[in-house]
């Protein structure tokens, strides 16, 4: 986006379930699809024994822009879904979404760089309608 940070990151100032929620109607009301997902921190209790903060990632699609992708590499699926990582506590809670910068860069094949950016700028305008972007602070 306008930094050159390979992430982007919002913030909504609610609790993480209500965050969640709130993420995933904004996904849906942008004809997105959180086609999976993950939930770290059940994952972390049940496999390490260790309790941490509640952090979720979405695999995040659009049906027809996965066709779009296989259609031109069938290795789209690689990069399509997009992982969003929801995280946080009973107050405030963070968003992280791959940026538009990314693309082109890691081994995106040419053919399919128009639906993951796409696919990218849909989840971020989804996620702009619940949520604060913030800005990247680089400590030097």
């Amino acid at each position: 986006m306008l930094d050159g940070s390979p992430l982007v990151t919002f913030s909504i100032r609610e609790p993480h379930r209500a965050a969640l929620l709130l993420l995933r109607r904004a996904l849906s009301a942008h004809g997105l699809v959180a086609a999976a997902e993950l939930d770290i921190t059940s994952r972390m209790k049940r496999e390490l024994g260790v309790g941490v903060a509640p952090c979720m990632v979405l695999f995040v699609d659009d049906p027809t822009l996965m066709l779009e992708g296989i259609v031109f590499h069938r290795g789209a699926a690689l990069w399509i879904p997009q992982r969003v990582v929801i995280s946080g506590n009973d107050r405030h809670t963070e968003v992280f979404v791959r940026s538009a910068n990314s693309i082109g860069v890691g081994g995106f094949p040419a053919s399919i760089q128009d639906p993951i950016a796409q696919l990218q700028d849909r989840i971020v305008n989804a996620i702009e309608t619940v949520a604060e972007r913030q800005e990247l602070i680089v400590n030097a």
